[in-house]
């Protein structure tokens, strides 16, 4: 069997530059140049290889995943159909030998020999069907993230706390504070006080963090639970809560408390 001719690569440090990436498929060297030519005045785009035949055109596209495969209309076998028929990558542009049949899934078709003018003004038109694909997908993917969120509850909505043997589910929005105890968080309702083993960090992520404030190393608060905010010299210094509990405003963590909407200014 004999060995398939390697494609032209145009190498790692062109591959990382911006641009829409563009693969061609022609056997004349000639044509090949002037396409190359062509493309290196149209901004926007790049070039990142050539190819004489199909094997090595398939080699280039699983490595470079292109926007947009130039290629002759009569270099396409049957069996990479399914590959060029894909709804999305890559755009197809066809160049049509004289007497040559039409590439059906091509979006554009180029008649050789070769005009530069033509080929700028197709150029312009694919750019415009790649936003467009583009666009589609973005769409496309942003409804699917929506649709799955939905079903996902990013935060804790009740805390699992075992007690003699059983396990209780405490609302967290019932929570007015959550302070550190070593290894264990206290989880401050009011009903009494739970324990259970787990960080403040823990604890932080996974509160929704627009119920919850941090407000010191050691503390976590409920925003509906907070009355006001006592200050000296315009620095928060402590969280009055509803119930008359005063906790301390970590340095580091002021200004979230400054967040705070519901405080109201109280001196120290």
């Amino acid at each position: 069997m004999g060995s398939v001719p390697i494609p032209h690569l145009m190498g790692h440090p062109q591959a990382n530059r911006g641009g829409m990436r563009v693969v061609v498929l022609e056997p004349n060297a000639d044509c090949r140049d002037g396409l190359q030519c062509v493309l290196g005045q149209i901004p926007g785009f790049r070039f990142v290889g050539d190819s004489r035949n199909w094997d090595e055109c398939l080699a280039l596209l699983e490595v470079y995943l292109p926007e947009l495969l130039i290629t002759r209309s009569t270099c396409l076998p049957q069996r990479s159909q399914d590959f060029t028929c894909r709804p999305e990558f890559p755009v197809v542009m066809a160049l049509r030998p004289k007497h040559g049949e039409s590439l059906a899934s091509a979006f554009e078709t180029i008649d050789l020999p070769l005009d530069p003018n033509c080929l700028r003004a197709a150029m312009e038109r694919v750019r415009t069907e790649i936003y467009r694909r583009k666009l589609e997908e973005i769409s496309s993917l942003f409804g699917r993230y929506m649709d799955y969120s939905k079903g996902v509850q990013r935060f804790l909505q009740v805390v699992r706390v075992g007690e003699d043997g059983i396990n209780v589910e405490i609302p967290a929005d019932s929570l007015v504070f959550v302070a550190a105890d070593g290894n264990y968080v206290r989880l401050h309702t009011c009903g009494g006080i739970h324990e259970i083993r787990e960080t403040m960090s823990g604890m932080t992520s996974k509160l929704d963090p627009a119920q919850f404030a941090r407000i010191h190393r050691s503390f976590i608060v409920n925003r509906a639970s907070v009355a006001g905010v006592l200050r000296k010299d315009g620095a928060a210094t402590a969280v009055l809560l509803n119930n008359g509990t005063e906790l301390p405003v970590g340095p580091n963590y002021r200004a979230e408390v400054d967040d705070f909407e519901c405080h109201s200014r109280l001196s120290a």
